[in-house]
Order: structure tokens, then C-alpha cells, then sequence
């Protein structure tokens, strides 16, 4: 019996894998952080068929990765992730992956605390996951103390290295075809350059800077630069955008609600300069190299934030409740409140003088 706390559990294992399951339930951003992981392990296991129970929005983007072979729709869990829980379908879904006889199963999807049973039902040969600290391993056969600092990217590397592979570098992917960039192109063919993106959205209140200060900077930024402000997000954040673009008297083309996944992913690649919260389209922007200005409220940018602090600039005005995980606040949302205009700005000229906004796109 092998401690589950001792690395190397893949030199442990009696036959190398042929099929392995990866658990992430999540969100966009969380797909994007993992890539690196992703592409570790399909290095190691390049004969390995390779599953991701994912939610069923990421559907679009594991089918475009070249180290996952195959989508499986997370089905809900009592206490993970955002989807309806149906015992029923829980049900069908295990005996459905039982039979798979996957030989591993690695869950990269928090502490563990609903998501190692889940893992565990699939009832693959070896199990691993993150724990809490302080927590026991249970029934996994390899287990790893979560951090709660640790940049997510180094993170979810951790314990791919924990398991004995090697990392093949800490750079995240947004694949992007042919077909999304011509399609990026078509919507952006009037639109005087340079293109400035402002994403305004996100699910929770307690990351949400003000439509306000998202008008100002956007007609500053217009005023100093020229070019065209570009409203970013999903059908959600239409109203918002559309209020935004409404406010900014200059040239503006509203995007939100306009895109599919990837050809958001082609339209951030072509931006300047993209000012955002920290979202989905921000992990993908880190993705692509686009020149990022992230202004963080609850979440954690050592967490959250890109590795690449060279072109993505992060903002938080930190106070004694950060970082939390709640979803609205009661305290008046002092830490998003806390970033100023003036501030993104200047981080903005600051990034134009590494990158030439005038010159890109």
C-alpha cells in the first residue's frame, strides 16, 4: 500500500494508461488555465485516448485541442459547478463511465470536497486530485494539498508534475481556425484601427467594474488613440454593452452577443489593447498575447491573473475581506470601487509603450 501523499504515482502503476479521464467542470477561463496540463499529459501518453468531463459550453473548444481526444458533458454534482443536478441522470452518467474502464482518472477541479467522489465514481483503476490541506486522501490513490495562492496555470501543473510528468512549458492555448478568423475579419472590416476592446461583463457582481468607468475610459482612450471601441461578451452582456456603446460618442462597434466562442477568440486576437474584467475573455486575451489591462474585485490576481506581466497589467485595490468567493457584497464593492480611471489609464500608456497600439492591427 503506497501512501497517496508520495509522488510519482504514474511510476507506480502496474500498465501505462491507455485511457485517461481528466474532471474540470468549469468555467472558460478555468478550461484556458489548464491547457498547459492538458498538454503535458497528452505529451506523456501521446497513445492515450484522453476525455474531459467538461461543461457543456467548453464543448466547442475541447473538440478544437489537440491533446483531447474526447468531450464528455459533465452531468451534475451535488455541490459542483453551475449545472442542474438530476440524480437520475447522476446515475446513468456512472454506470456509463464504469464501463468505460478508464485505467486513470485525475481531478483538477478544486479542493476535492465534492469533486474526489465524483472522480472516484467513474471508477477508473487509479484515481488523483487535489485535496484540502489538512485533509485526508481517502480513496485516491495519489493526492495533493491544493494551494490557495498558487497561480491557477501552476497550479493545476503542480499536480500533473506531482503525478510524474513533465510540464512542456506554462503557456496557455486558444486554438484558432482558418474559418474564425475570416469570420473575425468580416466583423471588424469597417472599423477604423486601432480596435480597443472593453469587456464589461462577468457573472458576479463582485467582479464587475462600473459601466461608468468603463464610459470614461473608453472615450479617453478614444480621444488620445483614434480608432474603434469594441464591446465584448456574450448575449448576457448585451444590455450593458450596448449602454456603454451608447454613451461613447465616437465610433464604437458592439460585438456583444454577436459572436461565437471562437470567433471571440479571432476578435481579441486582433485588438490593441483589451481592458477587462477578470473573465473568460481575459484568460483567452492572455491565450492570444493580446495587450490585457484586467481590474480585478473579489478574485485573487496571483491566482487569476497571466503569468505574462509584461503586456497583462492587473488592477485591484485591495481592502480586508480580499479576496472572497461571494457573488455580491455587502460592504458596497470597495475593492472594485477602489480602481479609478485615471489608474487604468495610465496603465494603459504604460502598456503603449511596450506595445504600439498604433501600430497593431
Amino acid at each position: 500500500m503506497f501512501d497517496p501523499f508520495l509522488p510519482g504515482l504514474l511510476f507506480r502503476l502496474p500498465e501505462t494508461p491507455r485511457k485517461i479521464a481528466l474532471v474540470r467542470a468549469s468555467r472558460i477561463g478555468d478550461f484556458v488555465c489548464a491547457t498547459p496540463a492538458f498538454r503535458a499529459i497528452k505529451n506523456a501518453f501521446p497513445l492515450a485516448e484522453i476525455s474531459l468531463i467538461a461543461m457543456p459550453f467548453v464543448a466547442e473548444l475541447v473538440n478544437r485541442s489537440p491533446q483531447i481526444d474526447r468531450f464528455i458533458p459533465f452531468p451534475g454534482f451535488l455541490g459542483m459547478a453551475e449545472q442542474f443536478f438530476d440524480p437520475g441522470k447522476v446515475v446513468d452518467f456512472f454506470q456509463e463511465m464504469q464501463a468505460e474502464q478508464f485505467d486513470l482518472a485525475i481531478q483538477m477541479h478544486g479542493s476535492g470536497v465534492y469533486s474526489n467522489p465524483f472522480t472516484l465514481m467513474l471508477g477508473a483503476k487509479a484515481t488523483a486530485g487535489f485535496v484540502r490541506p489538512g485533509d485526508p486522501a481517502g480513496k485516491l490513490d495519489a493526492a495533493l494539498p491544493i494551494s490557495a495562492t498558487q497561480n491557477e496555470v501552476q497550479k493545476i501543473l503542480s499536480l500533473v508534475r506531482f503525478l510524474g510528468i513533465e510540464p512542456q512549458g506554462e503557456t496557455t492555448e486558444f486554438p484558432l481556425w482558418v474559418e474564425d478568423l475570416k469570420a473575425a475579419e468580416m466583423l471588424i472590416t469597417t472599423a477604423t484601427k486601432p480596435l480597443i476592446g472593453l469587456h464589461p461583463g462577468t457573472r458576479e457582481a463582485t467582479k464587475r467594474w462600473s459601466a461608468e468607468k468603463f464610459i470614461a475610459v473608453g472615450k479617453a482612450l478614444q480621444q488620445e488613440f483614434g480608432g474603434t471601441i469594441v464591446l465584448l461578451g456574450g448575449e448576457e452582456e448585451r444590455q450593458i454593452a450596448e449602454l456603454i456603446a451608447a454613451n461613447i460618442s465616437q465610433e464604437t462597434l458592439n460585438l456583444a452577443g454577436k459572436t461565437s466562442l471562437p470567433e471571440l477568440g479571432a476578435i481579441l486576437a486582433r485588438l490593441a489593447l483589451l481592458i477587462t474584467n477578470d473573465s473568460g475573455p481575459a484568460h483567452i486575451a492572455y491565450a492570444l498575447s493580446t495587450p490585457t489591462i484586467t481590474i480585478f474585485g473579489g478574485t485573487d490576481p496571483q491566482v487569476w491573473g497571466s503569468l505574462n506581466t509584461d503586456i497583462h497589467k492587473t488592477l485591484l485595490h485591495k481592502v480586508p475581506c480580499h479576496p472572497c468567493d461571494r457573488s455580491t457584497c455587502s460592504v458596497g464593492y470597495l475593492c472594485l470601487e477602489g480602481t479609478t480611471v485615471t489608474q487604468v489609464l495610465e496603465t494603459a500608456k504604460t502598456l503603449i509603450q511596450k506595445v504600439s497600439i498604433t501600430g497593431k492591427n
